[in-house]
């Protein structure tokens, strides 16, 4: 903890880590189909299981 003074101010400043969020980060299709070729089969199925009830649902709204 670094403490900083100024006439009547006290400013007390604490150092924390650097986060490790990057933010959205944009892929290839190369890395993104590296990353799915590495993927357990119990994650490809809950991903092509997702991918269908998403299919479905965008099949079945109503737009007015």
């Amino acid at each position: 903890m670094k403490n900083t003074g100024s006439g009547k101010q006290n400013l007390t400043q604490v150092s924390e880590d650097q986060s490790e969020y990057v933010g959205f980060v944009h892929k290839s299709e190369d890395e993104k189909l590296r990353e799915d070729i590495m993927r357990s089969p119990i994650e490809k199925l809950q991903l092509f299981t997702k991918m269908l009830r998403r299919e479905s649902v965008l099949k079945n709204a109503k737009i007015f």
